[in-house]
């Protein structure tokens, strides 16, 4: 019973931490929000990997679809139309340009954010880019 009485003076003399549950919960909190954001930047970087790679896919199955259309010289149908009619089904918007054989896509997708949405960033934009080239076969010649 001593013992514990000359503690509690001890504590008191050196200064009593009792107080300091206040400061843990500010330290807690800002814990808490650095590991929400380190967080949010590890889930939505890997969604925007994710949203790059579909770009630059959708950009060269895009490519691919007016160089076929540029080697089987289709009845009239310009290859800008055939590259935006891909892009229409696959719901993004780019552009194409044609020069020879070669036919360049570039494309741009807007995905969702999942944590960073809560910090004022709902989407991210991102563009991909492809091209194909006109192989023609000797019948087609």
């Amino acid at each position: 019973m001593i013992r514990s009485r000359v503690w509690v003076g001890f504590r008191r003399r050196a200064g009593d931490d009792t107080g300091s549950a206040g400061g843990l919960a500010l330290v807690s909190l800002v814990a808490a929000m650095v590991l929400l954001l380190v967080r949010g930047v590890i889930v939505d970087g890997g969604a925007r990997a994710a949203a790059a790679d579909r770009a630059n896919r959708v950009a060269m199955e895009a490519a691919r679809a007016g160089a076929q259309s540029l080697a089987r010289a289709d009845q009239g149908v310009p290859v800008d139309q055939v590259v935006q009619q891909y892009l229409a089904t696959e719901n993004v918007t780019g552009t194409s340009a044609v020069d020879g054989d070669r036919v360049d896509v570039t494309v741009q997708l807007t995905a969702p954010t999942k944590v960073l949405g809560l910090i004022g960033h709902p989407n991210i934009q991102v563009t991909g880019s492809g091209f194909a080239y006109a192989i023609y076969s000797p019948a087609d010649e």
